[in-house]
């Protein structure tokens, strides 16, 4: 068996993948005995598949995924898991954010017994953002926690019976558990190319994650439900005392509109939460597959067409 297997997602990579290539093996060769290096093209636009195979033809060690069409970040990752073949698995990004010179790192703590090493950012700024994102989760992600990060063959084999299709790599990860520990790193600069993960894919995939791992948006709706009742209530009985103890009411519509606005506020809101549920539950049921392979390149046992 390989000991140990690198998945690369890329989407529009191709001024990073050559020096990607040469950093990688660089530091592999010195830090195990066999490896491979598992790209996975998200349905790219440039030119990152010729590259890519290029790669390949050169290096038996390169094994190339090519999506039907851009499936996103996550699916990109969960193909490269499905199909790594080593007893150790790292992720990490090609665009060289995820410095290489830390494998060697992830490979001291996985032969300590560690089976999960996660790399964490060392900038803390955002540590507030992660305890929010935590306790609306219920599921503890380390803070700053990157998908760059190693993962031992029984994780492997155990996020690959996760069948739903809203993937969220790091709050799966820490779902099942395992022997995890962190290790601080400092992103760097981009080799080449512009940052493809926009704020917007970045909220969407937040959202994803708290509707998978959370019931917690449900219940705040609920309490929301029940405080504005007992307001409603309080104030039937303040119009009541008013009407029939004769201290008069005023006339106008300023409370009619605050209570109807309040009300359709609340209610709003509550049928957007369950709405947001409701659509992760259709995207479930459909059972459709997470990706679409249209090529492979170096692989033995790749599906010709697609996996689920």
């Amino acid at each position: 068996m390989t000991e140990m297997s690198i998945v690369i997602p890329c989407y529009n990579e191709s001024g990073n993948v050559l020096e990607f290539h040469r950093r990688v093996t660089e530091v592999c060769e010195s830090a195990v005995d066999s490896f491979e290096l598992l790209f996975v093209n998200d349905g790219s636009r440039d030119d990152t598949l010729d590259k890519l195979k290029e790669l390949a033809a050169g290096d038996d060690r390169v094994r190339v995924l090519s999506f039907s069409r851009n499936f996103g970040h996550q699916a990109a990752l969960t193909a490269g898991l499905d199909h790594a073949e080593g007893r150790a698995v790292i992720v990490m990004d090609a665009d060289l954010q995820h410095p290489p010179e830390l494998i060697p790192k992830f490979l001291e703590k996985w032969r300590e017994g560690y089976e999960v090493v996660y790399a964490y950012r060392k900038d803390r700024r955002v540590r507030l953002t992660y305890r929010i994102f935590n306790w609306l989760m219920q599921t503890e992600i380390p803070a700053e926690a990157a998908d760059f990060r190693l993962t031992d063959r029984r994780v492997v084999l155990a996020f690959r019976q996760m069948s739903e299709r809203s993937r969220f790599l790091r709050g799966i990860l820490a779902w099942l558990g395992f022997k995890q520990t962190g290790i601080p790193y400092e992103d760097q600069q981009r080799f080449a190319g512009d940052r493809a993960y926009t704020y917007r894919k970045t909220f969407s995939m937040a959202l994803h994650a708290i509707l998978a791992f959370s019931r917690i948006p449900l219940r705040i709706v609920s309490v929301l439900g029940t405080i504005t009742l007992l307001l409603g209530l309080a104030y039937a009985v303040f119009i009541l005392y008013a009407k029939f103890f004769g201290t008069g009411t005023v006339e106008g519509w300023t409370a009619t509109l605050m209570t109807i606005l309040v009300l359709g506020g609340v209610q709003l809101l509550s049928l957007g939460v369950i709405a947001e549920y409701i659509s992760q539950i259709y995207e479930e049921v459909k059972h459709r597959p997470i990706y679409v392979l249209s090529e492979t390149v170096g692989l033995k046992n790749a599906a010709d067409s697609e996996s689920d």
